[in-house]
């Protein structure tokens, strides 16, 4: 049997790719957002005050005593404890983990932690997508860039988004699939990330208005 990319779990791996576990453009795909992930973050801190434009000052003081501008809660949840820098060094731990190689999570700033977990990701990314199941990394990243995006108020649309809805297909057993929905803007489709069920996007959208 045929293996299937873990990410898109559509494209077949054969012939070049048959000992790997991701497609070609899903790589490229992991490598187009991390570095989404890489331009955006230095952005974040000029985000901190509600209404500041990229080009706006950087926080200083505590805001919450000052009397200044609340800092925006979403900016803050990105750059603090759990944000972006704790989550790129956790699939860094856990990519290494695989390999067999000792790793601890990145210690010291938010900025130090962040550089260190993004070169690690990118050091050992050829390895884990001929070895590792990266579904759930590619979900996560999706949903940092997004999460990034929004908080910097950046409006360009990625090429791939994730719909709302889900999956409908209906399966043996006649449950429907519920996968997630994922719009090609360029090839102006609609594929299911999990089943890889294509749907014409004017019949999603008889469906979803029905």
């Amino acid at each position: 049997m045929t293996a299937v990319c873990t990410v898109c779990r559509t494209t077949e791996l054969h012939g070049t790719r048959a000992t790997f576990t991701v497609c070609q453009p899903c790589v490229d795909w992991i490598d187009d957002h991390l570095a989404q992930i890489a331009a955006l973050w230095p952005q974040l801190p000029d985000f901190l005050e509600r209404g500041r434009g990229h080009s706006g000052p950087r926080v200083t003081g505590n805001t919450k005593t000052s009397g200044g501008i609340p800092p925006a809660e979403a900016v803050l949840d990105l750059i603090g404890p759990g944000g972006i820098p704790d989550r790129l060094s956790g699939w860094d731990v856990w990519i290494r983990g695989e390999r067999g190689l000792a790793a601890a999570p990145a210690t010291g700033g938010a900025d130090h932690r962040f550089g260190t977990a993004l070169r690690g990701l990118r050091n050992h990314l050829g390895w884990a997508t001929a070895n590792l199941d990266l579904e759930n990394f590619a979900k996560d990243l999706r949903q940092m860039a997004g999460a990034m995006r929004a908080a910097t108020g950046d409006r360009d649309e990625p090429a791939v988004t994730e719909l709302g809805t889900t999956c409908s297909r209906l399966a043996l057993d006649d449950t429907e699939c519920g996968g997630t929905l994922l719009y090609d803007r360029a090839a102006r489709t609609i594929t299911c990330h999990s089943c890889g069920h294509h749907l014409d996007p004017a019949a999603h959208i008889r469906l979803a208005t029905a």
